[in-house]
């Protein structure tokens, strides 16, 4: 554990209670954490003006899918239109392949990155998130339980005027993030963002070969952003 880690868990233990913690979240979180969150507002700025869902696949927790709810309820506060959806089985790594290396220093075994334990939290979370929006009765947020591999392609079929202006893939695995990309890439508007959170990432190697796959060697041009470590690179449809 680094030294920011230490301090900051030590005084989450001796002096934050329930009303500190909701009110004064950025007192706590480390540089790290807010890099990506800005990162993700610049991806954000160069979507805004579309129509269309934003779609997270490999949700994990919720922060990056919550980001981007707030992004929307700040920014497009009268546009119930848009929904933020979250695909996610909550098992973790459990389905990976030969494709998708070994690397226990990342987490990146069978076990790694498991939220089982966080599910309900979480779909607490996004209720909470829904009854504090600009309009409750029209919920920002979807979660979709399951195999990506599966539900990524049922909830296309079933939801033939769904269009995406942001594709979120933070699966890490080659698999679901093929599927993902099978699913939703026809529903990306032109201008919308696919957004790679491990492309390009030695230790993570199945999301890059799912999008080179996908793409049969003609990827298009993909940037990041210098200042980050993460997310991995994007990509603009043209």
């Amino acid at each position: 554990m680094i030294p920011a880690d230490e301090t900051l868990r030590g005084l989450l233990k001796q002096h934050l209670d329930d009303h500190d913690l909701i009110a004064n979240l950025a007192s706590f979180g480390r540089r790290m954490h807010f890099m990506k969150g800005f990162a993700h507002y610049e991806v954000f700025n160069k979507i805004k003006d579309l129509p269309g869902d934003i779609v997270e696949c490999g949700v994990y927790k919720g922060s990056s899918l919550l980001t981007f709810a707030r992004f929307l309820e700040t920014f497009c506060p009268g546009d119930r239109t848009r929904k933020v959806l979250g695909f996610d089985h909550f098992r973790g790594l459990a389905d990976r392949t030969e494709k998708d290396g070994l690397d226990a220093r990342v987490g990146n075994t069978a076990e790694g990155w498991n939220p089982a334990d966080f599910r309900d939290t979480l779909f607490a979370l996004v209720d909470a998130f829904n009854q504090d929006s600009f309009v409750p009765q029209r919920p920002r947020v979807e979660l979709v339980d399951g195999d990506v591999c599966k539900t990524a392609a049922q909830y296309a079929a079933e939801n033939p005027g769904l269009r995406i202006s942001l594709l979120h893939l933070d699966m890490d695995l080659y698999e679901p993030t093929l599927a993902a990309l099978e699913a939703f890439w026809p529903r990306l508007l032109t201008g919308g963002v696919v957004l790679l959170d491990e492309y390009a990432i030695r230790e993570w190697p199945g999301e890059t070969e799912a999008v080179e796959t996908f793409f049969k060697g003609a990827v298009p041009r993909i940037e990041k952003f210098a200042w980050a470590s993460a997310p991995g690179g994007y990509f603009i449809k043209t």
